[in-house]
């Protein structure tokens, strides 16, 4: 549930001067709070970090005990274009650490601090090792996908937008499930999660936060795409956080991300919009969602929608989550013809050029 304060901005002398105090107030306190945290996190890896921001495409991630997932998706990322992936382990008890380090071009960081920090340790390696380069910023459940990706290389995205001056991709986070009842299935680590988690719901999107807005208590000014809420957790949790994210952004010091990337300041959103198909939704989900409610380290909106995870896990144990407007994914053009991503007219032309080299 979003709990973010909303306020439009009056095209006035005074709106402007206000304007500037908050963005200051802001950069001061994200500034403090990067301080704060730095104390809390260490470098695992003794790995080369080179400085070449016109050749490497990097990502970045926050996990928690994610050996089930991870192996795959580091694999997906890199197999995409990414070159190197910087991983901050929040504590993890199983092996996700040593999975980490089994990839070349990983970076390991490591902090037991509180997980609702969790956009301040993203800011952090953002700015160490992000400015200059085009980031991915993605969950170890989150599968980055966007149109023609089929045939579209993540540089080859990237290169487009650079030649377009956009500095960030919107993308819709699209929750991925099964067709049976989540206790029904086994995800085998390493395998593909859409061969098991191929369903989502057909567009049913309400909208918000569009335009110039301050968001108080995520520090933050975003002016941007209007942000899309419902989906599967709408319609079976009675949950409805932010369902809009912007995962890839070319980084430097005026770009801000908001807790869960949801919102962008400092950054021109392209006028194409990507999905992360996201794989919550597997049969660890029970055991995660009684974990994070124990845990109670989430921000406070993110705590009250897993409270309602739990609650609806016991009263469902054989709960499934596929129903009549259930859609099996396919691939990039279906959900450009559901209106789920977005292809412009600029970015059809140039796949064309692509296709047709002078």
């Amino acid at each position: 549930m979003l709990s973010s304060v909303k306020n439009r901005i009056p095209s006035t002398w005074k709106a402007k001067l206000r304007h500037i105090i908050y963005l200051n107030e802001f950069r001061v306190k994200r500034s403090l709070t990067r301080r704060t945290v730095a104390q809390q996190i260490s470098q695992i890896d003794k790995r080369t970090i080179p400085l070449s921001p016109e050749l490497e495409l990097r990502g970045f991630m926050v996990v928690r005990n994610e050996s089930l997932r991870l192996p795959f998706m580091l694999r997906y990322y890199f197999e995409r274009g990414i070159d190197r992936i910087f991983v901050l382990d929040n504590d993890s008890s199983d092996n996700t650490q040593s999975i980490v380090l089994s990839f070349d071009n990983t970076h390991l960081f490591h902090t037991k601090d509180i997980y609702a920090h969790q956009a301040t340790w993203i800011d952090l390696l953002l700015r160490r090792y992000g400015v200059g380069y085009w980031c991915l910023v993605a969950d170890a459940d989150e599968m980055l996908i966007y149109p023609d990706c089929e045939t579209v290389s993540l540089r080859q995205l990237c290169n487009f937008l650079d030649r377009e001056s956009f500095t960030a991709l919107d993308c819709v986070l699209l929750d991925m499930y099964p067709d049976r009842a989540l206790s029904k299935i086994k995800y085998e680590q390493g395998t593909d999660p859409l061969q098991i988690a191929s369903w989502f719901d057909s567009p049913s999107y309400s909208e918000g936060f569009a335009g110039m807005n301050y968001l108080y208590d995520q520090n933050i000014f975003y002016e941007g795409l209007p942000r899309l809420f419902g989906g599967v957790r709408k319609r079976v949790f009675d949950a409805n956080p932010c369902l809009s994210k912007v995962p890839l952004v070319r980084f430097n010091n005026s770009v801000f991300l908001s807790p869960g990337a949801h919102f962008i300041q400092g950054a021109r959103l392209a006028d194409l919009r990507g999905a992360l198909l996201h794989f919550k939704y597997l049969d660890d989900f029970p055991q995660n969602v009684k974990q994070e409610v124990m845990r109670g380290q989430r921000s406070f909106g993110n705590d009250l929608e897993y409270n309602r995870y739990l609650s609806a896990l016991s009263r469902f144990p054989d709960l499934c989550l596929h129903a009549d407007l259930s859609v099996r994914f396919s691939d990039s053009a279906q959900l450009v013809n559901l209106g789920i991503m977005k292809r412009s007219r600029a970015y059809g032309s140039f796949i064309q050029e692509m296709s047709n080299p002078v």
